[in-house]
């Protein structure tokens, strides 16, 4: 990925990334997504016993790259994070060593092949990152050949009002970077011919904001609506909002204040469709 390009206003964390390690403040929707991950990982963990996990790429998440799998450690299962850029391993591992938690970083310089052996993980999965793969045909093909029970793939909504928007908005080119894989047909059709039926589909991350991007906070403001984005948890003068104080233990009753949005993960159909900011897709090895 070529860090000189010009900042993006359509993938704004291309370039802001450095930035929420030196600040740790997510914002209100991040925190909010990855909340709403840990619900399906208490599925996946349950449903297919999972005790080994990879998660690659690693890049993707707006906020603090490399912390997706904290869930994971968290709960006993030691995650493998790969990721191909070598500084935000390292700031990554650093708040991984913070929280006293484990987990197994791998640098590459490419996503394929990845050096593991044959069927080494019970899961694998990774959180919109699709789009920064250029061979994703051959990416499936390692995920097929290292991963033996379930995948858990998740990418931007593409049919969703606020991606439309972006989209629309945004006509700048960005390099290295392959919008087509996050379409369906494009990882359900070649997993398929390698084995894999889809157990489960659907939309996820459905706030009440829409997918814009900018910290919802600042939307929140510019609507005059400030008083959404206020958190009762926050200690003294902190105005930072971040899943690693809720890991620390610094903030225990963050998940109970940012789920309290939660309304329309359950909304009907149409709903999810146009306002659900990532699609979720879980495939599982045809007996």
């Amino acid at each position: 990925m070529n860090d000189q390009q010009p900042v993006s206003s359509f993938l704004s964390i291309l370039h802001t990334w450095p930035e929420y390690f030196e600040t740790q403040d997510e914002g209100l929707g991040t925190t909010y997504e990855r909340f709403i991950l840990h619900r399906y990982f208490e599925w996946l963990k349950k449903e297919y016993a999972v005790n080994s996990l990879l998660e690659v790429p690693a890049f993707g998440m707006t906020g603090l790259s490399g912390i997706n799998s904290l869930w994971w450690a968290k709960n006993g299962v030691t995650p493998v994070v790969v990721d191909n850029h070598e500084q935000r391993v390292k700031l990554a591992a650093r708040v991984w060593q913070n929280l006293k938690l484990d987990v197994e970083f791998r640098t590459v310089e490419s996503y394929y092949p990845l050096p593991f052996k044959d069927q080494t993980f019970d899961m694998g999965w990774n959180f919109a990152s699709l789009w920064f793969i250029a061979d994703l045909p051959l990416f499936l093909e390692e995920l097929n050949r290292l991963v033996k029970k379930v995948l858990f793939i998740c990418v931007p909504n593409s049919h969703g009002i606020g991606y439309k928007l972006r989209e629309w908005f945004n006509k700048e080119p960005i390099a290295d970077f392959y919008p087509q894989n996050i379409l369906p047909k494009n990882f359900v059709r070649p997993l398929a011919k390698l084995g894999w039926q889809v157990r489960k589909k659907g939309y996820l991350d459905i706030p009440p904001w829409p997918d814009i991007a900018m910290k919802k906070e600042d939307l929140f403001k510019k609507m005059g609506l400030g008083f959404l984005a206020k958190n009762k948890s926050r200690q003294g003068n902190a105005e930072r909002t971040c899943i690693v104080d809720y890991f620390s233990g610094k903030n225990p009753n963050l998940e109970k204040d940012i789920l309290k949005y939660d309304f329309l993960e359950k909304a009907p159909f149409p709903v999810k469709q146009l306002w659900g900011h990532h699609r979720y897709f879980i495939f599982e090895k045809k007996s």
